[in-house]
């Protein structure tokens, strides 16, 4: 922002969340590196780290007053999770195009993840809504 300007909360809010979310994925994503290096304990640290990022992130969602009733939220995130897996099915086929093996693979696991997922999220919705 410029000098002097003046930020509102909810500015100061809608910050912290996309700074904490990016803080998330770069810290497990060094902690892959670390592993991968067979630096352990950097590893571990570097998970503690995100996840604590991971709960200030989702303070300041719910600060923000983000998060609406819990069933029309988890029926979102089940759309999203189902949406997901199609996403990274494509994925998947373009990383196979392109002789990229690995990240195929990953794209394949990622969409099997998201999968169970949506059905876990299915289950809360039958069992608790």
């Amino acid at each position: 922002m410029a000098e002097g300007t003046t930020l509102t909360t909810k500015q100061c809010l809608e910050q912290e969340i996309k700074g904490e979310t990016w803080e998330v994925i770069q810290y497990l994503a060094m902690a892959l590196k670390a592993d991968n290096e067979g630096r352990t304990e950097v590893a571990q640290t570097l998970r503690s780290i995100a996840m604590d990022e991971a709960a200030h992130g989702a303070r300041f969602k719910y600060l923000a007053d983000r998060i609406g009733d819990l069933q029309s939220e988890i029926e979102k995130m089940l759309s999203g999770e189902e949406q997901a897996v199609d996403g990274k099915h494509e994925g998947m086929k373009v990383a196979e195009s392109s002789g990229q093996k690995e990240v195929a693979s990953f794209f394949d696991t990622a969409a099997h993840d998201e999968a169970r997922h949506a059905a876990m999220l299915r289950n809360l919705l039958e069992r608790y809504f």
